[in-house]
């Protein structure tokens, strides 16, 4: 289980979170793409709107700059917010058709989800001596995806996004020293539906 606490600000604000914290970089910058379903009425999205608990998010995730289509190679992820902690749950896809990934999101969640928009970033990764773990987000790409799967429209967003990701057991407080006031409940889905959907 674990918390993830969200930051926005300008590039330098973020990064000067991460030095503060002498947190390392852990892996390669990635392109990170997320395709995300919900009814038809939107439900999942606004149950986050709401702050509703406990609410879920499905989507398919995967790396690079590869549009979904056709065939999906990726992350089948289910998030699932709870009033104290996250929860992720992971299944590998690989050689799946669109036909498919529907049949098998559906039987997930026991209700008909329709594919809503795609969400591309970039993000960098960075550690520190406690275990602590950040990501930096930046260069967001919102996509308007159609039931079948067909990219529409897309927008630019501009916003950088920090997340720390630590365990339910360690003290948040390392998260209000001094940086209160960029503290978010920033959701790149929510903000891709209010782009297209509203």
């Amino acid at each position: 289980m674990r918390n993830e606490i969200k930051f926005k600000g300008s590039y330098e604000q973020l990064r000067k979170i991460i030095n503060s914290q002498s947190a390392q970089r852990t892996f390669p910058n990635r392109t990170i793409n997320s395709l995300y379903f919900d009814t038809a009425s939107l439900n999942d999205y606004r149950d986050s709107e709401e702050g509703t608990v406990p609410r879920k998010k499905i989507r398919v995730r995967w790396y690079g700059t590869s549009r979904f289509e056709g065939v999906a190679t990726g992350t089948l992820e289910t998030k699932k917010t709870l009033s104290n902690h996250r929860e992720k749950t992971s299944v590998s896809i690989k050689g799946i058709t669109q036909e498919e990934i529907l049949s098998l999101v559906n039987n997930l969640r026991g209700e008909k989800l329709i594919p809503v928009v795609v969400v591309t970033y970039q993000r960098q990764y960075f550690q520190n001596k406690k275990h602590h773990r950040f990501t930096l987000d930046s260069k967001i790409v919102y996509s308007n995806i159609s039931r079948t799967f067909k990219y529409l429209n897309r927008t630019f967003d501009y916003t950088n996004i920090l997340e720390l990701k630590i365990n339910t057991n360690v003290d948040s407080s390392i998260a209000m020293n001094g940086y209160a006031d960029l503290q978010t409940r920033f959701s790149k889905y929510c903000e891709a539906v209010k782009r297209f959907r509203n």
